[in-house]
């Protein structure tokens, strides 16, 4: 399943040694890729953030970081 190439990417570039601004930009990908995958809502939509709970927790995770 897509969801755990997608859990496994973000492991990754969190563990990895990278450089803050490279990890910010492989954030940002993973964030575009998960978004085009599952087409996740750009408003924020409560019926399918329950409907989609694992992708919506990753997609928030990897979101949250990348802003950081």
């Amino acid at each position: 399943m897509m969801l755990k190439y997608f859990t496994k990417r973000y492991e990754v570039i969190m563990q990895g040694t990278y450089p803050a601004s490279r990890k910010k930009i492989m954030l940002a990908t993973l964030a575009k890729d998960i978004e085009k995958a599952y087409a996740i809502p750009l408003q924020r939509d409560p019926a399918w953030e329950q409907n989609n709970e694992e992708i919506f927790s990753l997609y928030s995770q990897v979101a949250t970081r990348k802003d950081m």
